[in-house]
């Protein structure tokens, strides 16, 4: 089988985060599909950088100027904690928009599908 298209990864995932968040609202869930969106949108970003930060590494070479050089954090990794970050404190905002007893059960589902990857 060959590899998946990012837009059919984008429908997929958004079906499941639409499952899991089906319980919210109806008043809030506007704002809660935007956040879907979002995070779906950050997976797929952190999938990106990952990739990246194979090649390229955590650490890269610079030189300013004749003299001057040395070893940096490389501006992907940089990207890459930002995002996963961001990602998290979206994800986390979605899971308290949950009613109480669904929390839980949600947590351990997207738990077990990071897990996964």
């Amino acid at each position: 089988m060959g590899k998946l298209s990012e837009e059919t990864i984008k429908k997929r995932r958004l079906k499941e985060y639409q499952e899991i968040f089906q319980e919210i609202p109806e008043k809030t869930l506007k704002l809660v599909d935007k956040l879907i969106k979002m995070a779906v949108n950050m997976e797929i970003n952190i999938q990106k950088l990952e990739a990246e930060l194979k090649e390229v590494g955590f650490v890269e070479t610079y030189k300013n100027g004749e003299h001057q050089s040395g070893t940096k954090e490389s501006t992907v990794s940089r990207s890459y904690a930002t995002m996963v970050k961001n990602y998290t404190q979206v994800v986390r905002t979605l899971l308290a928009c949950l009613p109480d007893d669904k929390q839980q059960p949600a947590e351990d589902d997207l738990a077990d599908f990071l897990r996964k990857k």
